[in-house]
């Protein structure tokens, strides 16, 4: 059973095209609201072709249901999702924003990274190693040179407290995305950045009395959240909750709850693989519960840190609500909050950070459209590697696939 189009914008008459492979004996049509209990109509309908035409509108944002209601056999539903205007128009992107090459401590190339993210179902990553700009940059050209369906957003690691990764100095680490710019090359004249950071401690060390934090010590990071501004990039800070080898958290902690509160920050890890320790996932996910209800609103972000191709991604990923599949939609919406971070907990069960419009909206994707989507890339990755390694053509059967992407996805959100 099939229905067209799934996602609806509130209080529009939609003409909707259910195909069913029998027809007889229908006994009724329901459409029932999950969100408004009391909520459940009855729907006048007609059969042409064995498909059934019906008009209905929307009033409620949230998820509803279909239910085919037989003479002399079970009910047959399907699920459809009902959004604001303001919504409507924006895509459902798929994503992870944090991922290693053979150009910092990871194990593949950047373009082993890139296909597969695609073969994992994500629409857009980025190459973040550390303290290396230039790895995105690779990436970025070796898939547009293979004309590859995944957009590569530029990005680098910056370890904050600079110099050797194995000596942490409380500073933690921030992602760079889409700057026009390396941040670590940036520091490389310490005169300069020396004297940036003493501005910048005088500048705040009046708002650090009382709470712990050398304003010097602290400068580091506003530094690297104003440079990655400067590049027209956003900001996101890693894994906050990270228990590194001298069992001291990577991240000062004080430091922490100040960036959350008065940095500029654009997003925050509150989903990430560390090393596989839940616990500490669960520490990082608080974060989303504190800067909800108490500090300023950041974009929630899951990402895999993905140092090899056997990694997560399934299980911890970002959708983002943007325009379109663009590095400029996709940063506009981070800035905007509109993300949502996704956990897979179990076979049919997720975990979501997010606002709570968002969460739900996710969760209904999850179920309903990305298991196709995330199939169909699956096959468009596999035909990339065939032709990079085989040197085969399969130019027909890749533009073939991605056709059948465009039509599920103006299938599902047709409006």
């Amino acid at each position: 059973m099939r229905i067209s189009p799934n996602v609806i914008e509130q209080d529009k008459t939609i003409n909707y095209v259910l195909n069913l492979k029998d027809t007889t004996n229908i006994q009724s049509i329901e459409l029932f609201s999950k969100n408004d209990y009391f909520h459940r109509d009855t729907v006048e309908y007609k059969i042409e072709n064995n498909n059934i035409l019906f008009t209905y509108t929307m009033l409620y944002i949230g998820e509803f249901v279909v239910n085919v209601n037989f003479t002399y056999k079970e009910s047959k539903t399907l699920n459809l999702y009902c959004l604001a205007k303001n919504m409507i128009n924006l895509k459902p992107l798929k994503g992870d924003l944090h991922m290693h090459t053979i150009y910092s401590d990871g194990k593949r190339t950047p373009l082993a990274m890139c296909l597969n993210s695609l073969e994992l179902g994500m629409d857009f990553m980025s190459i973040t190693d550390h303290d290396y700009y230039e790895g995105s940059l690779k990436a970025i050209k070796k898939v547009k040179e293979a004309n590859i369906d995944i957009l590569v957003l530029p990005g680098e690691e910056v370890s904050v407290g600079k110099g050797d990764l194995s000596k942490p100095k409380g500073n933690g680490h921030m992602l760079s995305i889409n700057a026009n710019k390396s941040i670590e090359n940036q520091r490389r004249d310490t005169v300069v950045y020396e004297k940036e950071l003493e501005e910048i401690a005088e500048n705040i060390k009046k708002d650090l009395v009382g709470k712990n934090i050398d304003p010097l010590h602290y400068a580091r990071n506003i530094w690297a959240i104003d440079k990655i501004k400067e590049a027209d990039g956003i900001s996101i800070l890693c894994h906050p909750n990270w228990i590194y080898h001298d069992l001291k958290y990577h991240l000062h902690q004080p430091l922490y709850k100040e960036m959350l509160e008065n940095s500029h920050l654009d997003g925050i890890e509150v989903i990430v693989d560390i090393n596989k320790k839940e616990e500490v996932n669960n520490l990082a996910s608080l974060t989303y519960l504190e800067i909800k209800n108490k500090h300023k609103y950041l974009a929630p972000m899951g990402n895999t840190d993905a140092h090899d191709i056997d990694h997560d991604a399934l299980e911890r990923f970002t959708i983002v609500f943007a325009k379109e599949k663009t590095n400029n939609s996709i940063v506009d919406a981070i800035r905007n909050g509109l993300t949502c971070a996704v956990v897979k907990r179990g076979e049919n069960n997720h975990q979501f950070m997010g606002n709570s419009d968002l969460a739900h909206y996710a969760y209904f994707l999850i179920q309903e459209y990305f298991p196709k989507h995330q199939k169909l890339r699956n096959k468009l990755a596999k035909l990339y590697v065939d032709e990079l390694i085989n040197n085969e053509h399969f130019k027909n059967k890749i533009e073939n696939t991605k056709r059948r992407l465009e039509e599920h996805y103006n299938n599902f959100f047709k409006n």
